[in-house]
């Protein structure tokens, strides 16, 4: 329930929301980029065994 909650103020959370909103946003999409590159990194890796 309470991660619910957070989840709905974080996705309801205006761009313009001093303090509070700022934080975990910015951690979660860098968590996500940083995702996005080590799936990169593993796809050239496995190309790369493939031949």
């Amino acid at each position: 329930m309470i991660l619910r909650h957070r989840l709905r103020n974080a996705f309801h959370s205006r761009p313009g929301a001093p303090g509070r909103g700022n934080g975990p946003t910015t951690r979660a999409s860098d968590i996500i980029l940083v995702m996005m590159a080590g799936l990169l990194v593993i796809a050239a890796i496995f190309k790369i065994l493939q031949g």
